[in-house]
Parts: structure tokens; sequence; C-alpha cells
């Protein structure tokens, strides 16, 4: 006899805690994969919300943007959510982030209005604080300056290549020993996180502050995401080819998301033909990149294909959440250019 939807559902949710053991990354992001089907494909937000909470609850780091779009979902659906609001504080959202969610910012206000919850907000807080590594995030910032640097001085584009390529090879080396330096790592962008631990002089603004040219260098905290990495990647277009295998591995081991590397893999198509003999022109690819002007001879079909083999959900899912969010006031998509 044949399972039904809701027994197989039970029998997803039982193997994924036989085979997050090893937190293997490709098992949490296919399973966001079916709760975001469940709910924007099939309307069936109770399954969506068991996957969510049995994923959160099985692994030691998860995705911020995950969380908050579990949370938009229980509460559009009048179901518990304040439990993932609470997962994502440990994982650095902060509360004036909920500003920026249309169905989370009658909570944002009643927060203000609770003591005794922002008390607790600041124990997670501390808690978020001590997974982080500063010296790393410190390293990152002086690159990512740098880089900006070397943009503006640059006497010619090969010499700026040449360039930004020692700094995506430093990273490589350094993500080899380290791990990437994404969310997990290093928290996801903050403007004011080295004040917090008593070195203001460390943050962002004050180290960049010098370079007048450089004035225009944010945080970007809304986009939750550690974003500076990613950025120097993506100015390297040859990024992808450089470095997928590496990639493939820190998406296993949970310290980059697969749409960041998909929007590295895009970004080849932002670039003029001219820079792109370098790296080839890819045969298939992601449609997540906003920035990126796409062949018009790109089947649908094989991106799908390509999405399911980095753990992407499928075009399809991604217009629903479009829908959602110009329909009923979602915000569901984040990352370096919205490409989460």
């Amino acid at each position: 006899m044949s399972l039904n939807h809701k027994s197989l559902l039970s029998l997803v949710i039982s193997l994924i805690g036989l085979l997050v053991n090893a937190q293997d990354y490709t098992i949490y992001h296919k399973t966001i994969n079916i709760a975001e089907e469940e709910f924007f494909i099939k309307n069936d937000s109770e399954r969506a919300l068991q996957l969510y909470d049995s994923i959160f609850n099985q692994y030691d780091f998860v995705f911020v943007k995950d969380v908050i779009n579990a949370a938009q979902i229980a509460k559009f659906s009048k179901k518990p959510f304040r439990q993932f609001l609470k997962k994502g504080f440990e994982l650095g959202l902060k509360i004036d982030h909920l500003k920026e969610y249309p169905l989370l910012n009658d909570y944002y206000k009643e927060i203000y209005k609770n003591q005794k919850f922002k008390k607790e907000y600041d124990t997670l807080r501390k808690q978020y604080l001590k997974k982080i590594d500063f010296d790393y995030l410190k390293l990152t910032y002086q690159l990512a300056i740098k880089d900006q640097i070397n943009k503006h001085e640059k006497s010619s584009q090969f010499n700026y290549w040449k360039q930004v390529k020692r700094i995506t090879d430093h990273i490589k080396n350094l993500t080899s020993e380290k791990g990437f330096p994404g969310d997990r790592l290093i928290g996801i962008s903050d403007s004011t996180i080295f004040k917090e631990i008593g070195k203001p002089h460390l943050d962002l603004y004050p180290q960049r502050k010098t370079y007048k040219k450089l004035w225009y260098m944010s945080s970007e905290e809304k986009n939750l995401v550690a974003k500076h990495p990613l950025i120097i990647y993506l100015h390297n277009p040859c990024s992808f080819n450089y470095y997928k295998n590496l990639f493939i591995e820190e998406i296993k081991k949970g310290n980059i998301h697969p749409r960041d590397v998909a929007l590295i893999h895009d970004h080849i198509y932002a670039y003029r033909s001219g820079m792109r003999n370098g790296c080839g022109n890819p045969k298939t690819v992601f449609l997540i990149n906003n920035f990126a002007t796409y062949p018009k001879s790109v089947s649908e079909e094989e991106t799908n294909r390509l999405r399911k083999k980095f753990f992407i959900v499928s075009t399809t899912v991604d217009r629903k959440k479009m829908e959602y969010q110009n329909k009923f006031g979602f915000k569901l998509f984040s990352g370096v250019w919205n490409s989460r």
C-alpha cells in the first residue's frame, strides 16, 4: 500500500533525524526546500512548519533567512511564531531587523514594551557573540577595504583582476584552514558588532572612514548575510571556475549558502563580454543574480536541474514566493542583492 502525503512527510522527518548526525548541510537545504514547497506550492503551513521546526532543532547552526521566513509563514498562518524569532536572535537577528518585515512589525512594537523579553534577547545576543570568530571578521574587513581601494587605484583592468585574484586566493587558503568566512563563522553583517565586545575601532565604519573614496561602504545589516567576503568573490569574474570544488565542500559544511555560490556563478554575465573570455560562458545558469544579463536562450528546465544539484528550490517556487511578497506583505528574499 502506498504512503499518503502525511505519512510520507512523517517518514521524511524521521529520516532527517538519522541523517543530520554528521551535520551534513545538503540534508539541511533539501529539507528547507521541501518546507518551502509544502507552503508556497501545496498551501500546507502545518507540514511546512513541522519541517522547519525539525531541521532547526537538529543543526548547530542555521541560516537566519530560513528562520525569519518560517516566522513569517507561522505568523501569516496564525500559528505560534515566537520560537522561530528566538532562534533568529541566537543567530544575529536584531530586534530592529523586524521593522523590515511587514508581517512582524506589530510584534516588533510589542517587544519594546516587554522588559522580560528584552532581557531574554540580551541573553541570546551574548550567546551569539560567543560563537563569532572576531579575528577572522577583522581580517575580512581589512581585505574588503583593500579590495575597494584596489578598484579605485587600478591603472588597468588587468592589474585589478590580478589584485582581486590574489585576495580571493588568500581567502581560499584561509577557507581551507578555517572554513569560508560566512554567516556561520563571522556572523551576519553588523555595523557595531565590535563595539559590543569593547573594540569599536574595529567596526567597518571606523576602519574605512579614513578613505574618502570609500564613503559608500556599509554593512547593510538588513540583508542578514556576511556580505563582504561575497562581494570580493563577485569582483573576480572567474571565482566559480577557480573555486568550485571548495565552494561545494563549504556548502556541505554550512559555511556558505548554496544561493551565494549561485550568485557568484551567474555574475560572469554581469561583466562585459570581453572580460568573460578567461572564464568561459556557462552553459546553464541559476537565474539568481539580479545584475546579470542572461542569454535569451536560457532553458528554465536546465536551470532547475542545475539548481537541484546545488540544493536550491526551483524557479517555480521562487516565483510563488514573489507572489506572496506582492500579495500578502511577506519579505522572503535576503542576502547580497536579495539572492537568498
